[in-house]
């Protein structure tokens, strides 16, 4: 696994760890001589990347604090499996980077839950299931997904049943794509904080929830405190990681396991440029992720110091087309040039990929007067991300149009969209030649009257032409939300070395755990990121308190 190299110890990048660099030339060995912290310090693997040098041991140590599980991460994850493993009776300390939990998003997915149930909501299993398979090029681990699938229920339901007992609001979405190529399933749920409690999250609760939980169950949560190194034992076994603190060095020692939950490489750009290259000139820069800078693939890199096998590469992107507009339907897309260039009506990542190609990583959604009528004709056949409202399952479609309505006017507002009486005027907006714009929306009026898109080939259902003012232009673009893929593991999250064989000790949950995508992100199963934190968490967590 490793080569002979680079042998500097400055082995941290400006973006890597906070804090660790400038220590990074002097870290030396563990608390004894039959411990290890990984291969040999000084070699590098087969990368070559700077990250990629095993630093030696650390030595200096000031306090030694014993456990059973040691979580390294307070994210959806970490927490999930910190709130489980408690529960279950497991004594259990979560390490984390920064100053407090950390949550994002607008949800989560499942397979089934009793609120689904309840709304007569099913998936589609074996669609689903073929779906991302397909969509991830038939690269990602199917017993992954099949377990996901299998336990997404009872850990759904398990955290359902939290976030009604903090008083929150939970809705099962509607806003799904009915298309038969790009087929997407029900089963987004938005867990909201009430106006009026003690939760401070804006958007969705899960986090929150599961560290408060946790936290109620006897889990203790270290704070401000980077893990930067795992220790391995004589056997083999990952028996702990040293932290840094504000009083110095502190070696955890875990009887039961180590689990890096970590999060993702997006705010690291040098990982991101070696490992997701696609997503290194726009998406990146342009991340939505919060806390700015926190996801630098620490676990990613204490993994592979000890052994771990990162999943084939590239590495596969959540990238979304929400970087400036949250809204552009199927409707027409231009460039900056003012020109056509692909099939708007294709799945959330399809579109983030195609924008990504043109100049300057962006695009233009063009439509009249008739949006309104247009999108409603077209979300009984379409829909899902950035098409539709999140509308509630079972409500009507015309809540998406005042919805938008309404939300038009802040993106004019904000200078990412412009309406004008006229495609002169419009094209003044975009910055682009109003000649090239005209023959564009001419040429794209022409396919819609004749009922085919002879260029590239859009279902008739979407073609709805611009011919009446005013006209709309809506800045699109592409942001990383997270870069999906890490360390290879087995169906019980154990990471596994570069010959298969499970690493003792030592497992990866959310997105530093690789393999359950490829390729790209698997949008037809909405908020499977989450819900797999969610349901591999519980499981996680369950496993080791009752091991």
């Amino acid at each position: 696994m490793f080569e002979k190299g680079m042998t500097r110890r400055n082995f941290l990048t400006g973006a890597a760890l906070a804090g660790v660099a400038a220590a990074g030339a002097g870290l030396a060995g563990c608390s004894t001589s039959a411990e290890t912290n990984a291969g040999t310090a000084g070699e590098t693997m087969k990368g070559g990347n700077a990250w990629e040098t095993v630093p030696e041991p650390i030595t200096d140590i000031a306090s030694t604090v014993e456990t059973d599980i040691l979580v390294i991460g307070a994210g959806l994850s970490g927490c999930a499996c910190a709130c489980a493993a408690a529960e279950n009776g497991g004594k259990v300390t979560v390490v984390e980077k920064t100053s407090t939990w950390n949550g994002r998003g607008g949800g989560f997915g499942a397979i089934k839950s009793r609120y689904m149930d309840d709304q007569g909501i099913v998936v589609d299993k074996v669609n689903a299931k073929q779906h991302w398979i397909a969509q991830c090029a038939s690269r990602a681990n199917e017993d992954l997904i099949s377990k996901f699938f299998a336990d997404s229920e009872e850990a759904s339901n398990w955290l359902l049943d939290k976030v009604e007992k903090h008083g929150c609001a939970v809705i099962v979405g509607a806003f799904y794509s009915h298309d038969d190529v790009y087929a997407e399933q029900p089963g987004y749920h938005m867990a909201m904080a009430p106006k009026d409690g003690d939760l401070t999250s804006t958007g969705f609760v899960g986090a929150e929830v599961l560290y408060l939980d946790a936290v109620a169950a006897g889990a203790e949560f270290v704070f401000d405190s980077p893990a930067v190194q795992l220790i391995k034992d004589e056997s083999g076994k990952v028996a702990g990681c040293i932290c840094q603190a504000a009083d110095g060095n502190v070696r955890y020692n875990a009887s039961k396991g180590v689990v890096l939950a970590t999060g993702d490489i997006g705010g690291d750009a040098d990982m991101v440029k070696a490992y997701a290259p696609i997503a290194a000139e726009y998406g990146q820069p342009r991340s939505q992720y919060t806390p700015v800078g926190a996801n630098t693939g620490d676990g990613h890199k204490m993994g592979m110091w000890v052994g771990a096998k990162l999943q084939d590469l590239p590495l596969p992107t959540m990238m979304h087309p929400q970087a400036f507009c949250w809204f552009h339907g199927p409707f027409l897309f231009v460039n900056d040039d003012g020109k056509r260039f692909m099939c708007e009506d294709t799945w959330v990542q399809g579109k983030s990929l195609a924008i990504n190609r043109q100049p300057n990583g962006e695009a233009w959604s063009v439509f009249d007067a008739n949006w309104k009528t247009d999108l409603v004709n077209g979300l009984p056949y379409g829909g899902g991300m950035f098409w539709d409202s999140f509308r509630p399952y079972g409500s009507d479609v015309s809540a998406a149009p005042e919805y938008f309505e309404t939300q038009i006017p802040n993106y004019i507002k904000l200078g990412n969209a412009f309406q004008a009486d006229t495609l002169d005027e419009l094209a003044k907006g975009i910055g682009c030649d109003a000649a090239t714009l005209k023959a564009t929306v001419d040429r794209y009026n022409g396919m819609c009257e004749a009922g085919e898109d002879t260029d590239y080939y859009k279902k008739p259902v979407f073609l709805t032409p611009v011919k009446e003012g005013p006209f709309y232009a809506l800045k699109v673009g592409p942001a990383l939300l997270t870069v999906t893929g890490g360390l290879k593991v087995d169906v019980d999250f154990k990471c596994l070395d570069e010959n298969g064989m499970a690493i003792e000790g030592l497992y990866a949950l959310g997105n530093c755990m690789g393999d359950v995508t490829a390729v790209d992100y698997p949008i037809n199963v909405a908020g499977n990121s989450h819900g797999r934190c969610i349901t591999f968490g519980y499981d996680l967590g369950k496993a080791l308190a009752k091991a």
